[in-house]
């Protein structure tokens, strides 16, 4: 009697919830952009930049205590959050609420990222350090900040959050540049 050996069954690390979290982080790109380019119902754009957001933390903390991380997060999550925070940026600069060198700073470097990474096709993404996680943070707030100060009589939230997206667009180079130093060293 022989007996078939049981064929294990594949790994789908991509199938957890802390990834299903960063895919709709992403889908909520477009109707940002959409609803701040057309000046469209700003408590809807307020309450999904605040999804947009918070979803950041919320998939990171699940991962870990779910016990879910995986390799399809750690490409997906920062992918989602540097294309997210390009696009809405570029957006907030289209709907006139945020300087252009913002977002020609942000786009910037992360295109320089992308390209190098694409080049060199490291096994990993560089891991995520402390002063990038504060960057992300700054750069958020700052975003949902615009998005109040985009309601009728909360102009200076808007100005405050325009200081704070400054701030993580003066931050991102720095974070950049030691990301692309990791890369080439991979």
């Amino acid at each position: 009697m022989t007996v078939d050996p049981v064929e294990p069954k594949p790994v789908r690390d991509w199938a957890t919830l802390p990834n299903a979290i960063t895919v709709l982080r992403l889908l909520l790109v477009v109707p940002i952009t959409v609803l701040l380019v057309q000046h469209a119902a700003p408590v809807l754009t307020l309450v999904l930049l605040v999804l947009f957001g918070a979803s950041d933390w919320v998939d990171g903390f699940l991962a870990r205590r779910l016990g879910q991380t995986s390799r399809t997060g750690a490409l997906l999550d920062p992918f989602a959050d540097r294309v997210g925070v390009a696009v809405i940026a570029s957006g907030i600069v289209i709907a006139g609420h945020l300087p252009l060198w913002v977002a020609v700073v942000v786009v910037g470097v992360d295109l320089c990222l992308g390209i190098v990474w694409v080049v060199k096709r490291p096994a990993q993404m560089p891991a995520a350090t402390g002063l990038g996680k504060a960057r992300t943070a700054v750069f958020m707030t700052g975003l949902v900040l615009i998005g109040l100060g985009i309601l009728p009589g909360f102009d200076v939230v808007g100005a405050v959050g325009q200081v704070i997206c400054g701030v993580g667009a003066v931050l991102h180079p720095i974070v950049g540049f030691g990301y692309l130093r990791t890369l080439l060293r991979g």
